[in-house]
């Protein structure tokens, strides 16, 4: 195994928990939205904190808490990415549909990543040096794509600054389209992953409109 081969199954390896996660949530989510769960913060000292809430009380928190982020949504380009995000396990509040999306993109970005070495160890399709060297670039891309959104990650969990998140989204949004800039340049050349290419793009830009819009709330 090469060392550029081991350091993409690293990334696979970091994140194969989560990506399961995704899509048992994903799954469950396109068979019955509304049946999402929410995951509620937990008292570590419930004498202290009180008698719990209703179970009316806890119906109206989630239902607030749903109705933040719908209404989140659907000032971002692609609504129904986000909205499928905001029915995943653990996320409550803006701040954590941020962090589901960059991680899930994150993911998808090093799967990218995975499949394109893969494209280039078995010979980029027999298309030439063109093929290869392009191959090479798009893998460069995801990996500085998957580097620029877990920086970003921790930007946000670490309470860093508004510019500095949005700076790495921006150089995130640029990584997510160089590879369909690439084969648009050099249209004898096919992508292996063009589905994967537009579905990025579109995460990425998720990102980058959500952090936005969180940035313009008082």
């Amino acid at each position: 195994m090469s060392k550029d081969q081991a350091i993409i199954m690293f990334r696979i390896f970091r994140f194969r928990h989560l990506a399961a996660l995704i899509l048992v949530a994903e799954a469950a989510a396109s068979l019955n939205p509304a049946g999402a769960r929410v995951v509620h913060p937990i008292v570590l000292n419930p004498a202290a904190a009180g008698p719990a809430p209703s179970s009316d009380g806890r119906r109206l928190f989630a239902t607030a808490a749903r109705e933040e982020l719908n209404a989140l949504c659907q000032q971002l380009h692609y609504k129904t990415l986000c909205t499928t995000m905001a029915t995943l396990p653990g996320v409550a509040t803006p701040e954590q549909l941020l962090d589901t999306s960059l991680r899930i993109t994150a993911v998808k970005a090093a799967m990218a990543e995975m499949k394109l070495d893969r494209a280039i160890k078995s010979g980029g399709g027999g298309e030439g040096e063109g093929m290869a060297s392009s191959l090479e670039s798009c893998k460069e891309s995801y990996a500085s794509l998957v580097d620029s959104l877990n920086t970003a990650r921790g930007t946000l969990k670490a309470g860093g600054s508004s510019a500095d998140m949005m700076t790495e989204l921006s150089a995130a949004g640029t990584y997510s389209t160089d590879c369909q800039d690439i084969f648009d340049e050099r249209p004898e050349l096919q992508s292996p992953i063009p589905g994967a290419q537009r579905h990025i793009q579109r995460l990425v830009s998720n990102c980058l409109d959500l952090a936005a819009t969180m940035k313009e709330q008082p």
